[in-house]
């Protein structure tokens, strides 16, 4: 089985289960509150089934050619990001990872670097912890630092 098919199977299966979690453990939807914390995970899965989707669908169209490591870059970096979120938690995590895709995978100079991290931070911050008050995940590190 080639990598083009390998990758959106693996998306779609996360895709489904962080569905079924989101519904089982967090809910959607309350019919008084409006959106709960369930929700943006729930969009953001529902999202990535159906990128998955048609991805394996291209992925059967194409005719065989051999596998190149690009293709599991973006795969490597969710796992790094996913795994760096139990120790720093998920916006650190995000954070870092955008700062090392700009300087390292982009080559992008210090200044637009800088600039696209205080932008993203800026947003993140603000949209979700302060006005929508998503309880992000803190990693063990930044506990431990907080309190």
């Amino acid at each position: 089985m080639k990598t083009k098919t390998i990758i959106p199977i693996i998306s779609l299966v996360i895709g489904v289960v962080w569905i079924v979690y989101g519904l089982t453990h967090h809910g959607f939807w309350h019919p008084v509150k409006g959106p709960v914390v369930g929700f943006v995970p729930i969009l953001v899965a529902t999202t990535l089934v159906v990128i998955s989707i048609v991805g394996l669908i291209q992925s059967l169209k194409e005719k065989d050619e051999p596998d190149r490591m690009e293709n599991w870059t973006i795969v490597l970096a969710a796992a790094i990001v996913f795994s760096l979120t139990f120790l720093f938690g998920l916006i650190v995590s995000l954070m870092a990872f955008v700062f090392v895709w700009l300087k390292i995978y982009e080559k992008a100079s210090w200044k637009h670097t800088i600039t696209v991290m205080v932008i993203a931070f800026s947003i993140v911050y603000g949209a979700f912890v302060v006005w929508l008050r998503v309880p992000f995940p803190k990693g063990i590190i930044v506990q431990a630092i907080l309190g």
